[in-house]
């Protein structure tokens, strides 16, 4: 009996933090000085192993109820503003590999590219402005533009939905591939049923798209 074949790769979803741009650590800094102010401490070692790929919101939440602290949405808000200004004054910092932006350069002459992020679209397209590589994605998804963040597949999904409003030809959810370094990422695309390569940070990004292709016979 003969293999099935599998669909060619016609969509390719990346991920933003840790996987185009090595932000984490920056976002681990930020919220750091935010939770030690208030008593909270989080190291990197589980901020890497519990955080990473969750909401902003579900993480505050968790580590209040880890304190005996009462959750709310004021106090959400008041902790994600002072982290956000934090942040905002030092992701200039951020880049993406050159290495990456020639990846990338290459594979929008034969791929719908995409940018699939919980994070909040301000913390998101900057970037991506700035490096030169905006005008390359078919479409950009941040926490705003879902109810349900990852693990859930719903950014995914509207991904999808968004890159085949502009494509001429339909593209299945089995077309697509995402790039994705965290469990929570890979959980969601897996659960969007589409085709998942995970990644530890920016510089192993384009030898594991061209090696997923390259498996496919693609280039």
């Amino acid at each position: 009996m003969k293999r099935a074949r599998r669909p060619a790769i016609r969509a390719i979803f990346f991920d933003f933090d840790g996987v185009l741009v090595d932000s984490e650590p920056l976002h681990y800094a930020c919220w750091r000085k935010v939770l030690a102010s208030r008593g909270i401490r989080l190291s990197w070692g589980e901020y890497r192993r519990r955080m990473i790929g969750v909401s902003n919101r579900q993480m505050v939440r968790e580590l209040c109820g880890e304190t005996g602290r009462t959750y709310s949405d004021q106090l959400f808000e008041e902790w994600y503003a002072e982290k956000k200004r934090l942040y905002f004054a030092r992701v200039a910092r951020c880049r993406v590999p050159r290495a990456l932006v020639a990846c990338l350069r290459r594979l929008r002459l034969d791929y719908a590219l995409g940018v699939v992020s919980s994070s909040a679209r301000r913390e998101v397209e900057p970037t991506l402005v700035r490096q030169g590589i905006r005008g390359w994605l078919t479409t950009v998804i941040c926490s705003e533009d879902v109810k349900k963040l990852k693990p859930a597949p719903d950014a995914y999904r509207r991904a999808l939905a968004m890159v085949n409003a502009r494509s001429r030809r339909r593209i299945r959810a089995a077309e697509c591939l995402v790039v994705e370094d965290s469990g929570p990422g890979v959980e969601a695309a897996r659960r969007a049923r589409m085709r998942v390569v995970r990644v530890a940070g920016p510089r192993k990004v384009a030898r594991a798209v061209r090696g997923e292709l390259h498996a496919m016979g693609l280039r």
